[in-house]
């Protein structure tokens, strides 16, 4: 089964094409089954990441013929190409830059509530975003995410016009108003905490998903209907005057 690795060091690019020595005729490899064999085979220096193996951590995401999959749980198929996540800069092969996602959230996490650690008395759909394992699958078609990088992608990019990531990225993503929408779907919230969640949300762009066809989630959490949505109405009218600002 041949597949294409696009490896980016230095500024290049390439693309090499591995073929996958199946272990057994019946086999149907997981997309990280095929790095994991070309990186002990024909590839030692290929840079990629994983953590649990189990579909549990999101960090080996990457690119499938220019769609975020979660390699773990990706079926390989034959003429696949492999490829670092489009939306975040890539630092060596599918190596990708994740933190400024994680440094955006700094702060804006705080509420007057206590925190639910123990997820007491919580509606359905607050247990429903806990099922998010970070991979940023959905940051693919983001318009509020491609607003830190000017409407493109960090690879259209030219050279030192890419926001730092170490400052954390201005503009938010669907993971963004997940977490505060858990905020607001938490019954341990105050009501000035879960107004403190909506307005972080507005400031971060929200009116960026007025008229958005939809976000999509790595592992199929209803990102629209509960998460969007809600936060859309909760807002009103105040997003015309963040769109205008």
């Amino acid at each position: 089964m041949k597949v294409e690795i696009v490896t980016r060091r230095n500024g290049q690019e390439a693309v090499i094409e591995f073929d996958y020595a199946l272990r057994h005729e019946t086999e149907k490899p997981m997309a990280l089954d095929v790095l994991l064999q070309a990186q002990a085979t024909a590839m030692p220096e290929l840079a990629f990441r994983y953590g649990c193996r189990a579909r549990n951590c999101g960090v080996c995401t990457i690119d499938i013929n220019g769609k975020p999959r979660v390699a773990c749980r990706a079926i390989a198929r034959d003429g696949d190409r492999f490829s670092p996540m489009a939306t975040l800069p890539a630092l060596s092969d599918l190596v990708v830059r994740r933190d400024g996602i994680a440094r955006q959230m700094r702060g804006r996490l705080a509420t007057a509530g206590q925190g639910n650690d123990l997820n007491v008395d919580a509606p359905d759909d607050y247990h429903a975003l806990t099922a998010c394992i970070e991979c940023y699958a959905c940051l693919d078609k983001c318009p509020m995410h491609a607003r830190n990088f000017d409407g493109g992608l960090p690879g259209d990019m030219a050279e030192g016009t890419a926001p730092d990531p170490a400052e954390g990225y201005r503009w938010g993503n669907p993971f963004s108003l997940l977490k505060l929408q858990r905020i607001r779907l938490d019954p341990l919230t105050s009501e000035a905490g879960k107004q403190a969640a909506l307005d972080h949300a507005i400031d971060l762009g929200l009116d960026a998903c007025v008229g958005c066809k939809g976000c999509k989630c790595g592992v199929g959490i209803d990102l629209m209907g509960k998460v969007v949505r809600d936060m859309v109405s909760a807002a009103g009218d105040r997003l015309e005057s963040a769109a205008g600002d």
